[in-house]
């Protein structure tokens, strides 16, 4: 009997497959059933690059009682664009939990995680939103504050965006990439105008050094850090989270050991307890905001259950289709 050849899906059927709106409702969910504990995952793998600089994140695991596994690759190679190439790379391998069969081979090129990381960037932004919110502050200029400032502004609401990029040019062609896509876009030329501007603010630059002092964040700002994924990653002073009411975290331990978290709590300014989970408030146990003065930071690192949900819906979605 000849084997039965494996399953590969590329890009295009993924991209046919998976409608935005069952994205985010799949990485609401993963992110409750995280903070619920059930989603088994061990702490991810990086592999970190010098020359040229860039990422691998290995990311593994499984829902209880669920049909299958997840073992995922993302790359992120940040000079990649000036070469004609695409930052960010990758794929995800589907396994059955039962046998160990390997299912399927979701050869994304990133774009998963890519969607994944602007759909609960997105929820984060809402979680914490302020009761009216004046625009969204964009820090970074790159693929993924494409993304975030689409969907976050799709789910709060709103139209108005004003980007900051490390290069004004860059931040401008965002923009106007954002205008044609009817969103009211501009770029800043500072992050101070950025929060002068903006009450919720969503970080996204593979920085490792701040780039948001405290002193430019007023009271009534809710920020979402995306950047901080992996160690040696900082975008936030850390004296933002000492202010912050509200700490809510996607993972405690990764928030910790590598987040914009884990930076206030080795400089002594919060308690390692110090944090909600962002599952917890998107469940409704928990509030995400007290009043319209709270300072609140939402810390994200990625969650190997955003990749099993999105790789389970992928694969029942694309064999329905077939």
């Amino acid at each position: 009997m000849s084997p039965v050849p494996l399953a590969v899906y590329g890009l295009s059927e993924l991209r046919t497959a998976l409608l935005r709106k069952d994205m985010l409702q799949a990485v609401e969910q993963a992110l409750i059933s995280h903070s619920e504990g059930r989603v088994v995952a061990p702490p991810p793998g990086v592999l970190l690059f010098e020359d040229p600089p860039g990422d691998c994140h290995i990311k593994s695991g499984y829902v209880r009682g669920g049909s299958v596994f997840v073992v995922k690759l993302a790359m992120g190679f940040y000079e990649n664009p000036s070469r004609g190439l695409e930052t960010n790379n990758g794929l995800v391998l589907v396994f059955d939990s039962h046998t160990g069969k390997t299912l399927a081979v979701l050869n994304d090129e990133g774009w998963l995680t890519s969607w994944r990381t602007a759909a609960a960037g997105a929820l984060a932004a809402k979680a914490g939103a302020p009761s009216q919110v004046t625009a969204l502050g964009i820090i970074g200029s790159g693929h993924q504050a494409q993304l975030q400032a689409r969907w976050a502004c799709e789910l709060l609401g709103i139209k108005q965006v004003f980007i900051w990029g490390r290069r004004f040019d860059k931040a401008q062609r965002l923009a106007k990439s954002l205008v044609h896509q009817g969103l009211d876009a501009q770029a800043a030329d500072s992050v101070e105008a950025v929060f002068a501007q903006c009450n919720v603010v969503i970080t996204c630059t593979p920085s490792a050094q701040m780039i948001v002092p405290s002193a430019v964040v007023k009271a009534g700002t809710h920020i979402v850090a995306l950047g901080a994924d992996s160690p040696g990653k900082q975008e936030l002073d850390p004296h933002l989270l000492k202010r912050a009411r509200v700490i809510m975290t996607d993972d405690h331990a990764q928030c910790v050991d590598h987040g914009e978290m884990g930076h206030a709590v080795r400089a002594g300014l919060i308690t390692e307890d110090a944090d909600i989970s962002l599952g917890r408030v998107l469940a409704g146990q928990v509030r995400g905001r007290f009043s319209d003065d709270d300072l609140t930071i939402a810390d994200l690192t990625g969650l190997a259950a955003q990749d099993v949900a999105l790789a389970t819906l992928a694969v029942e979605r694309i064999q329905a289709l077939n």
